[in-house]
């Protein structure tokens, strides 16, 4: 129990880095509120990201082993975009902004992923 309790508030934290790194360095992708809102925007995606995107992975299954994988991107991205949706604080102006974050994002939690393993 208490593991599961810190994989996800390092999660949390993880995805707090990535939400700041990608409105500070992409174009289009603008943050707003103070730090408690930005802790709270990283745990509403942390919740989307582990409730929400497997059951979507399990729906697109066929189509995520067609793309050979290339699908998940469009998965994290409907995740980001729900975010944006759902949150006044996000604001992603584009779909290149949203593309840029969601790889970004998408890479952070792969090493995050990866390094619990270890």
């Amino acid at each position: 129990m208490f593991r599961f309790a810190a994989r996800v508030i390092i999660a949390i934290v993880v995805n707090a880095l990535g939400i700041i790194a990608a409105s500070k360095y992409i174009p289009g992708f603008a943050l707003s509120g103070d730090f408690r809102e930005l802790l709270i925007l990283s745990a509403v995606f942390t919740a989307l990201y582990l409730v929400l995107r497997p059951v979507v992975k399990m729906i697109l299954g066929p189509f995520l082993l067609l793309t050979l994988g290339l699908g998940l991107i469009v998965v994290n991205a409907t995740m980001l975009y729900l975010l944006d949706f759902v949150s006044k604080n996000l604001m992603i102006n584009g779909v290149v902004p949203l593309l840029e974050a969601t790889l970004l994002l998408s890479v952070l939690n792969f090493v995050l992923h990866y390094a619990e393993k270890e």
